[in-house]
């Protein structure tokens, strides 16, 4: 396929040469295990998440916190490949990563008044050599390729080009629906549908099966990209484990879906989602969740910033919702809550993938019954899902970078 060819010849472009996609996806795969836990951070995790929307539960607790200040505490993480696995414990302040596959995560919570905190978290992942201008160029021939092709040509160009990849994710992944449409505009319109099926991982993986049929299979999601002048550049609909996307692609760049083509998107869009789901007897969820976003697109860094000011219309079990009305809107109040994602490059060190995350949180009885609920979803996922999850990430990581490794023009 054309279009994966030309991606994995952008990022041959890089400083790492050819081997460059094989790298990327190791130092990625490498995350995913296999991982030897460090006691202490064994002994942390559960903590953090039982704490996740009850913060008083840990933060009294001294063993968690190797850092503190009169209203905060403070504990950082450091990963690394250490004789073929992935250690990962607690420290004071890790180091810097350094290596491709280098982890380091740092978390924060501080106390605002007697039941309100802030929750700070951060990630950064080494990845090597390839720039942020390189993963975008590799995006923009991607979109470029799916200009010139048809949807069966396009099923058949991938099963070609990315056998090994194809193989792992048919286990999971299927393609319900591709269809590409080209408009009077000289834009393409491109449906994709992707349908969850866990019973495919039933006899490799049963319990990371089980999980998702217990809590992915009930989730309902839409998700709206819009620009401030109202237009929509792409939407995301998920039901009953069919996710489909709609886009719209001119000379490989996104265009809004409906309308002129000659437009470009803006460092400025709005994301708007509604989400439901069941949890336990009960269903939950909520329309309307706003985030202001800001994009970054510079040649050193790719990445978004939204920022959740507008608290949304929440759906709730009978009598619940009147009860948690001042916990609910306290995320959204002052400077609200955030969630940024990029890649960044800095002179001398390898490019890392970095996540930071804000939340706010006002403690009641009944969000602790909520966060009972979220930590039981948690502790499903360890029991024995984890694991599977992880062995069937890394697998797939490490084909798409013998795959593209394969696309890749020799040295």
């Amino acid at each position: 396929m054309p279009a994966c060819r030309e991606a994995s010849r952008e990022l041959a472009g890089a400083a790492g040469g050819s081997e460059n996609a094989r790298g990327l996806t190791t130092a990625l795969a490498g995350r995913f295990g296999p991982i030897v836990r460090e006691p202490g951070f064994d002994a942390l995790r559960p903590k953090l998440a039982q704490a996740a929307l009850v913060p008083s539960r840990v933060y009294d607790d001294g063993p968690a916190w190797p850092t503190r200040g009169d209203d905060w505490r403070a504990v950082e993480l450091e990963g690394r490949r250490v004789a073929g696995a992935y250690t990962i414990g607690v420290r004071a302040a890790a180091s810097v990563p350094a290596a491709a596959g280098d982890y380091r995560g740092s978390v924060r919570l501080r106390r605002l008044e007697p039941s309100g905190y802030e929750w700070t978290l951060g990630e950064d992942l080494a990845i090597g050599p390839v720039r942020p201008a390189d993963l975008s160029a590799a995006l923009t021939a991607v979109f470029r390729g799916s200009e010139s092709k048809d949807a069966p040509a396009a099923r058949a160009a991938v099963a070609a080009d990315l056998p090994r990849t194809s193989a792992l994710l048919s286990r999971l992944l299927r393609v319900d629906e591709l269809r590409f449409a080209r408009d009077g505009e000289g834009a393409i319109a491109v449906a994709l549908g992707i349908r969850i099926a866990p019973e495919g991982l039933r006899e490799s993986a049963p319990h990371y099966s089980a999980f998702l049929d217990r809590y992915v299979t009930p989730i309902r999601a839409t998700l709206r990209v819009a620009d401030l002048e109202g237009r929509t550049w792409w939407t995301v609909e998920g039901a009953s484990n069919l996710w489909t996307a709609r886009l719209r692609i001119r000379d490989g760049s996104l265009v809004p879906l409906e309308g002129r083509a000659d437009a470009r998107l803006p460092d400025r869009v709005r994301f708007l989602a509604d989400y439901a789901t069941k949890m336990g007897l009960f269903h939950v969820g909520m329309d309307g969740l706003v985030a202001d976003v800001t994009l970054t697109r510079s040649s050193f860094e790719k990445g978004l910033l939204a920022r959740f000011v507008e608290p949304p219309d929440w759906k709730l079990p009978f009598l619940v919702e009147p009860l948690l009305r001042s916990s609910l809107r306290y995320p959204f109040e002052g400077p609200g809550s955030e969630v940024s994602w990029a890649v960044r490059a800095e002179p001398g060190r390898p490019t890392v993938v970095a996540g930071r995350y804000r939340w706010r949180t006002h403690e009641s009885w009944i969000l602790r019954w909520l966060g009972g609920m979220t930590s039981t979803a948690v502790e499903d996922f360890r029991k024995g899902a984890e694991v599977e999850a992880d062995r069937f990430n890394r697998e797939c990581l490490l084909a798409l970078g013998e795959d593209l490794a394969a696309l890749s023009p020799s040295p």
